[in-house]
């Protein structure tokens, strides 16, 4: 029981690794379709060349039979290519044989015309083509060919009408030319080998067939007719037995000779594209692609039969194409819902975000004019501090300089009185008024200090007054006896007689002094508040 189970494993093991390796290879099978089919254009410029080496070779005044010989091998060229290039040079072989008179070149041009016309779908003018030939005149290569021209039109004809009544009959004459074939062809050589293969495969005997077309693979190169040819016979076998894996790997290999040879006139493409769409709907798009490729070498060949063959085979596609449409739809509506449900809370949670960043763009924008303010007041108070701080200074030296001045006159009062020099006394103390000295250094010391404190003093008092009435110090002033007047004005000193004791005036001076600039103003009557108003300091 213990060994049947551990057999059972191994072999699911096996099977498992044999399933890996077999899609691995298949993927590599694929990539090198995709290769040969990204190369199409180059394989047909190959393909040309030949042709147009071969043209080349003939000139008008070459001898016939060579030119026929020329004429033979363009049309094997051109008739897997392009239909109408081939008949043309099959009716060029036969007017040189004409010419010539020879009957077997112009058996062999009959028979190569009747090929063409089987391909392209005219199968009764094919047969009668064959039959105006005399097929006991015929011998060895020329026999081969008739009986190859007889095969194809039947087996095409019988594919073609696909029913019980024509077709079977047609299906009968195949059967019996592939014998006249078999027979024909030298013992063991390839074409009797491969028309062995085909027959055993029509007579349902799978397993010979296979043999011999493996057999035939192995020194055949991939980028010649008879591997296409060997390779699709393979497929359609494997199709028979059921063995699909093989099926799609061998159409694969024969869509890749196609491409290489090149063949325009295919079948393994379209097949592998119909292949596809039954047992892999995702890939829909590389059978659609596969299907082009194979309409696009009809309409190159020009070949009828094919594209309608092709046309038949679109349906499917659509079909396919129509489902996943749906199912994609009924995804894409899915997440369409759910991607409005996102959009929707987006929106919500950006709006709500938005307020947000607005609130806190506006309260870091007062926050910055407030901050913007403090500093400016904080600059402001550090200056009037600053100012203050000098006016203390300047207050000090002006004390220390009047009770120094106090001290020498009280000492020159002792000496006066010690000297009884009371005369010169008496005059001393009668004199009224300081010394011009003095007097400029106390205006100098208080018009700086004023100022200092007031410095945009001087143009906001002129901005009251009338253009053209503005108030200037000559030079060498600080200030002059007007301002000086209207800055104790501003420092709240507003009595003319205590303005007249500190400018060492009379009152009359001063309230003249006072009415002439008032009368210059713009607003005399409001201009001494105005006065009082100017350069404000914290």
């Amino acid at each position: 029981m213990k060994r049947k189970l551990i057999l059972m494993i191994a072999l699911m093991l096996t099977g498992l690794c044999l399933h890996a390796e077999n899609k691995e290879s298949m993927s590599q099978l694929y990539d090198e379709l995709e290769r040969a089919l990204q190369q199409r254009s180059l394989y047909s410029e190959q393909k040309e060349a030949r042709i147009d080496s071969l043209k080349r070779c003939i000139y008008p005044s070459m001898d016939k039979h060579e030119m026929f010989r020329l004429c033979n091998a363009i049309y094997q060229e051109y008739y897997t290519y392009r239909f109408d290039s081939a008949m043309v040079y099959v009716e060029k072989g036969k007017a040189i044989a004409t010419e010539l008179g020879d009957l077997d070149y112009l058996r062999l041009s009959t028979i190569h015309r009747s090929i063409l016309l089987t391909t392209s779908g005219y199968f009764s003018e094919s047969i009668q083509n064959l039959q105006s030939i005399d097929v006991h005149a015929l011998s060895g290569d020329l026999l081969t060919e008739y009986y190859t021209a007889c095969e194809w039109a039947y087996s095409i004809w019988a594919e073609y009408s696909n029913d019980k009544v024509y077709a079977p009959s047609y299906y009968k004459q195949e059967l019996c030319y592939q014998d006249s074939l078999i027979r024909a062809f030298p013992a063991n050589s390839k074409q009797q080998l491969y028309w062995k293969a085909e027959n055993l495969y029509r007579h349902q005997r799978y397993a010979e067939a296979e043999t011999i077309f493996l057999k035939l693979l192995e020194d055949t190169p991939m980028n010649v007719r008879l591997y296409a040819m060997l390779t699709y016979g393979l497929a359609v076998n494997y199709k028979r037995i059921g063995n699909e894996a093989k099926y799609e790997e061998y159409l694969v290999r024969a869509a890749i000779s196609d491409q290489m040879c090149p063949l325009k006139e295919n079948l393994a493409l379209q097949e592998l594209a119909l292949y596809i769409i039954e047992n892999n709907d995702d890939d829909a798009a590389r059978a659609n692609r596969y299907l082009g490729y194979s309409m696009e070498d009809a309409l190159f060949y020009n070949n009828r039969l094919r594209m309608l063959e092709i046309a038949q085979k679109f349906p499917p596609i659509v079909q396919t194409y129509q489902k996943q449409s749906r199912i994609k739809s009924q995804r894409l509506q899915l997440m369409l819902i759910g991607i409005s449900l996102l959009a929707v809370g987006l929106i919500v949670s950006l709006y709500f975000i938005y307020r947000q960043m607005r609130l806190s763009h506006k309260q870091k924008k007062i926050l910055a004019e407030m901050n913007g303010k403090l500093e400016l007041l904080n600059k402001e108070l550090v200056d009037t501090n600053r100012t203050r701080e000098q006016y203390v200074s300047l207050f000090m030296d002006l004390c220390a300089a009047y009770i120094d001045k106090l001290n020498r006159y009280q000492d020159l009062v002792k000496r006066k009185v010690k000297a009884k020099q009371t005369d010169d006394l008496l005059k001393l103390v009668n004199s009224t008024r300081l010394s011009e000295t003095d007097s400029k250094e106390f205006f100098f010391n208080f018009d700086t200090a004023f100022l200092n404190l007031y410095p945009d003093f001087i143009p906001s008092f002129n901005a009251l007054l009338r253009e053209g009435e503005e108030i200037v110090p000559k030079r060498g002033e600080v200030l002059n006896t007007e301002l000086r007047i209207f800055a104790l004005i501003r420092m709240g000193i507003k009595d003319s007689s205590k303005i007249a004791t500190l400018l060492f005036y009379s009152p009359q001076t001063i309230y003249n002094h006072r009415s002439t600039v008032k009368n210059k103003a713009k607003d005399r009557e409001n201009f001494e508040k105005q006065v009082e108003g100017i350069c404000r300091v914290i």
